[in-house]
């Protein structure tokens, strides 16, 4: 084979993408400067080129960036999020964490460091990215906090972190950006300062009050298929359930796939779930009200 197709072989791999200590491989200099000067090959970011007529894809500039960043670099931040399919955080932005200093391309994003540690590196799609724990560090201090809680909640639920991983990296990092917000929220998500058993169930009879109901059962046992599911509250004849919510319980991935079915097999078998969590009931217990008794009422 000679060195013009191993060249466009290797591209052909790359996304139609190759370096140029990658291209000295196959071609002289001359070869090299020749494709460029007849347009060939066009370059993308500095010593990295396009096959001229490779389909232009975001997923292409990727490797033509991790290309041009070379080793001590990860794309990071946003275009890490976007790899790890983080649903926030569309294909698009070019960001890079690198630990040498360079001349930045126009329209790259670079994060200078000292030093990228191995934990904080993962293969992603086959290219060299922040880890999800990183890159949600990394994030705190980028992005508001709405976005940032429902990106964890997601990362913890699709099982690419988990707390103890996440608190352990905020330990390390108490001093950066962001890192009081995470925080806040690692507390939230294992359980924060958020009610007792006792408390929550004390809260939802007291809303049920306020209404004039009477009390619904405790902690029924209800047969669903070749399983006994346990309920928080239900309202027997009318076939109407609450289930108060905590945060700990929710927090992992297994907990929130045994939710959904618990609550499939419930509706599947004629009962109505509510879902109280502790927030609603304390900020606005007078709506939880309305869909109770409209749901009672539906039942009749």
């Amino acid at each position: 084979m000679s060195g013009n197709a191993e060249s466009l072989a290797l591209a052909g791999q790359q996304f139609g993408v190759i370096s140029r200590a990658e291209a000295l491989h196959f071609l002289t200099l001359p070869q090299l400067a020749y494709r460029l000067r007849v347009g060939s090959w066009v370059q993308v970011f500095p010593r990295v080129y396009r096959v001229a007529g490779a389909p232009k894809t975001w997923r292409q500039t990727l490797e033509a960036l991790s290309r041009w960043a070379g080793k001590g670099s990860a794309l990071s931040h946003r275009t890490a999020a976007a790899l790890h399919g983080l649903s926030r955080f569309e294909p698009g932005p070019l960001e890079v964490t690198m630990t040498r200093q360079r001349r930045v391309p126009q329209g790259v994003r670079v994060h200078p460091v000292g030093a990228l540690p191995a934990k904080d590196i993962a293969e992603v799609d086959e290219l060299r990215a922040t880890s999800a724990t990183r890159t949600l560090l990394d994030l705190s201090a980028a992005t508001d906090l709405p976005t940032l809680r429902a990106t964890l909640d997601e990362a913890l639920r699709r099982k690419l972190t988990t707390l103890e991983r996440l608190n352990a990296a905020v330990a390390r990092s108490k001093n950066r950006p962001g890192m009081p917000d995470l925080r806040k929220l690692l507390h939230e998500f294992a359980g924060g300062d958020g009610p007792t058993q006792s408390e929550l169930e004390a809260l939802v009879f007291e809303v049920i009050d306020s209404c004039g109901l009477p009390k619904p059962k405790k902690q029924r046992a209800v047969r669903v298929g070749s399983k006994v599911r346990r309920v928080d509250f239900s309202f027997v004849k009318e076939g109407v359930i609450i289930e108060a919510d905590g945060y700990a319980h929710h927090a992992t991935l297994e907990s929130f796939e045994d939710d959904r079915a618990r609550n499939n097999s419930l509706t599947a078998k004629g009962f109505r779930v509510l879902h109280w969590t502790w927030q609603a009931l304390r900020d606005r217990p007078e709506e939880l009200v309305l869909e109770l008794l409209a749901t009672l009422n539906a039942r009749r």
